[in-house]
Order: structure tokens, then C-alpha cells, then sequence
């Protein structure tokens, strides 16, 4: 039986990451801008992880992987107004060198604001799924430092980031990775789409070596920091990393784990 995927909240409700009653927009992740947005075809990562191919049988999505969770505070004002710029810049930036016929170096350089980058991936992460403002010990500091353009990334917190050159989007939180040989658990949050991945992680075990980049070593500098980041086209991970479980590790899925694939594409394949 397929799980079901819930997107659409309440016209009015409780906003996912302020917790503000009120009425609530739409959020996109990735947010306009970054991709071209087509209807696409939800599944649940166990669904697609436990077949050789995708079939039509998820929840389809006009215009992309969108939640009504947010107020237009969040949604409008700090998502889109003060943090997303410097998210869809930074996105197209890699995305153009890796659509480009140039002969690219291992690794190259995108100019972007840390700060600014990273609360944006934060902010549209916590929109993910209805009804979860479920604020604890760690989405309350995510809400406070996504409010407050002062603080620093929570010690706590982890964001790696890698080229992602594939068309398949992958977004889910609450999930729980073991790496069979540390047998030390470790809550991850990841969005996966093109030309980017990010793996988020809460209380990581200095055992763990994941062998990214890091956008989180930036979490003390000044909102509007602005550096020259590398992005390593050599160590890029398999393409169904980190969802797929391997001969040394293991992944447990929340509720809030998806695949979207672009529809007409996914037709296409399963067609021929």
C-alpha cells in the first residue's frame, strides 16, 4: 500500500517554523528560481528505494514539491525577501558550470553568502510537512536562528553540501543514519536535487568521516560574509546516497522522506 504523502495544510493554521496561527502560503523547495518546475510525481523514498523503477503511482504536484506550512512572515519575508537570493544564486552558479561545455577543473570556486544560504536550506526544510511546529531540542534553535540574523549556526548542527548531477529530487528530515561500524546513531536532514545536495546533521559523532564540504564552517561569520566556497567535482557520492542503505550502513525514514520525479520524464521512461 503506498504511504501517504500529505503537502497541503490547513488555509489557516500554525506556521511550521515561528509557530504563528494564522493564514498559511505555499512554500517551494527548491525555491522559484533555482530549477524549471514541472508537475511531479511524489513518493515515499521506501516506495521508490524498493523497486527497480519508479511507477505512476504517487501523489502528483503542480509546479514542483510544495508545502502550506508557512506564515508569509516566514514564508514571504525572511525565506524570500532576506535569505533565498543568495540560495537560487549560489544554486544556478554551480548549475550553469555543470550544464556548461567547458572542461571544468576538480574543483571550482562560487562566490556566495554562507549565512544567508544556509537559512534558507534550514527554512525550507522545517516547511517540510503539515502540522510540525514540534518544536524541541533541535528545531527550537533552528527557529531562533532563522529569526534572528545575528546568531550563529547552532554548535550542534552540521551542513555538508556536493554536486548533485542528477534530475531526481530527494528531500527528507527525521531520518536516522548508522554507520554500522561506529554503532553510533546520528539524526540527518538532506535535499537532493539539481545541481546540488546538502546533508544537514544533529549532534554527529566525531567518528563519523563523511568527506564533504562544509558550508557549516562558516557558522560565526556575519550574516552578509560573503566567500568564495569550493565545490569539489571529484567527490561527488552515488547518486542514491545518503537514502539507499549500504553493506556498512543503515538509514531509518520519518513520515517526511520523498522522491519527486518530473512527470513527463518518468512517463517517457517507463514507456520505452
Amino acid at each position: 500500500m503506498p504511504i501517504r504523502i500529505g503537502t497541503r495544510g490547513p488555509k489557516y493554521g500554525r506556521c511550521n517554523i515561528c509557530g504563528e496561527e494564522g493564514k498559511l502560503t505555499e512554500d517551494h523547495t527548491p525555491p522559484k528560481g533555482c530549477i524549471k518546475i514541472n508537475l511531479v510525481d511524489l513518493h515515499h523514498i521506501i516506495e521508490h528505494l524498493n523497486v527497480e523503477q519508479p511507477k505512476l503511482k504517487g501523489r502528483p504536484s503542480q509546479n514542483g514539491v510544495k508545502y502550506r506550512t508557512l506564515c508569509s512572515k516566514c514564508n514571504n519575508n525572511l525565506l524570500g525577501g532576506e535569505y533565498d537570493p543568495s540560495f537560487i544564486s549560489f544554486v544556478n552558479m554551480i548549475g550553469n558550470y555543470l550544464k556548461s561545455n567547458i572542461h571544468l577543473p576538480p574543483v571550482m570556486h562560487v562566490t556566495t553568502k554562507p549565512q544567508r544560504v544556509m537559512r534558507s536550506l534550514l527554512g525550507h526544510m522545517c516547511a517540510q510537512g503539515v502540522n510540525r511546529y514540534d518544536k524541541g531540542s533541535i528545531t527550537e534553535p533552528i527557529k531562533e536562528y532563522f529569526q534572528d540574523q545575528s546568531k550563529p549556526l547552532p554548535d550542534n548542527i552540521k551542513i555538508y553540501y556536493w554536486p548533485f548531477p542528477y534530475s531526481n529530487h530527494v528531500m527528507a528530515r527525521d531520518c536516522v543514519l548508522m554507520d554500522l561500524r561506529i554503532r553510533e546513531p546520528v539524526v540527518i536532514w538532506f535535499l537532493k536535487f539539481f545541481p546540488i545536495g546538502f546533508l544537514i546533521t544533529f549532534s554527529e559523532s566525531e567518528k563519523y568521516r563523511f568527506g564533504l564540504a562544509e558550508l557549516s564552517k562558516w557558522r560565526d561569520k556575519d550574516i552578509d560574509f560573503e566567500v568564495d566556497i569550493p565545490v569539489y567535482l571529484n567527490n561527488i557520492p552515488h547518486q542514491f546516497w545518503p537514502e539507499a542503505p549500504t553493506p556498512t550502513s543503515v538509514v531509518i525514514y520519518g513520515q517526511e522522506a520523498i522522491v519527486a520525479f518530473d512527470w513527463k520524464k518518468l512517463k517517457k521512461k517507463l514507456k520505452s
